[in-house]
């Protein structure tokens, strides 16, 4: 299982079993973990008070699927890399409406935390950091040795 969410509810996730993936850098607002034991998507255990968003892969006897909270409202959904999966209602031959509607729910949830955390990287200062094996920004890439990095402002 993997999440995305901000760098101040990190413990949050620790404490379900969630370790660092990636980090933006030391300063980063948003923060990605990953559980690679997680069992059904630790699916009574996620905190429904924070913002974050994610996706599990499937067990043996569930699928996979993808969750999302704004820090009100919570949704888990289940879905492939391929995209959601509808519940379909095979008398009538069309998907069901619970189905579309929950679906509808985790893309607006989802929306408004992208929206969260495009702001808080947005807060974060456009500085360079270097890599001390590369000598590059690690948001923008640019050179450490370039004559003209320290008039530039770092792009991301």
């Amino acid at each position: 299982m993997s999440i995305t969410c901000r760098h101040i509810d990190q413990s949050r996730f620790e404490r379900l079993g969630f370790v660092v993936e990636y980090a933006e850098d030391e300063e980063s607002a948003v923060t990605e973990m990953v559980d690679a034991e997680a069992n059904h998507g630790h699916c009574e255990e996620m905190p429904t008070d924070i913002p974050y968003y994610g996706s599990y892969g499937a067990g043996d006897n569930y699928g996979p699927g993808h969750v999302v909270c704004d820090g009100k409202e919570y949704e888990d959904v289940p879905a492939t890399s391929d995209g959601f999966v509808v519940a379909w209602n095979f008398t009538s031959g069309r998907p069901m409406l619970e189905s579309i509607q929950r679906i509808r729910r985790y893309l607006k949830l989802e929306r408004k935390v992208n929206k969260l955390f495009k702001a808080l990287r947005e807060k974060e200062p456009k500085e360079h950091r270097f890599s001390p094996h590369t000598q590059c920004c690690i948001k923008c890439g640019i050179s450490a040795n370039d004559d003209l990095v320290e008039n530039r402002p770092c792009i991301k």
